[in-house]
């Protein structure tokens, strides 16, 4: 029996980038990540927003850190396959102008080339938000 780990596959390669991606980024609000992960011809599909390269994702990043505080994203199922990762996630935060806490929850959905990611989907509970604002 040997002791020594398997090499993980590509699509266990793939996952672990998508999860270091919501960790690092938004839990530890450490945006060198990135440009290392966000390639420089990468489209995030936000919605209606059409977000290219890392650049403007870290202004994407830094308003939704100006309207919210203490994000804390908890990822869950992850499913792979080929290229594509799509994880399902939670994220709790605090709106800076009501003070009140909100959850959401969205999908992800990631393609992913030489370790880095090329095109992204995103859909979010946007509606959800809105009412735990209003209540």
């Amino acid at each position: 029996m040997s002791t020594h780990a398997q090499p993980l596959s590509a699509s266990e390669q793939n996952k672990h980038l998508v999860h270091r991606w919501f960790e690092e980024v938004w839990n530890q609000g450490n945006t060198g990540v990135i440009a290392e992960l966000f390639a420089p011809d990468c489209v995030l599909h936000e919605g209606g927003l059409q977000i290219r390269g890392p650049q403007e994702f870290e202004r994407f990043h830094d308003s939704l850190r100006e309207q919210f505080s203490d994000i804390r994203v908890t990822s869950g199922v992850s499913l792979s396959e080929g290229d594509l990762v799509s994880l399902r996630w939670t994220v709790d935060c605090r709106d800076k102008t009501s003070g009140k806490n909100l959850t959401a929850t969205g999908i992800s959905i990631v393609r992913i080339k030489d370790g880095r990611f090329v095109e992204a989907w995103q859909n979010w509970d946007q509606a959800g938000v809105a009412a735990q604002l209003s209540a």
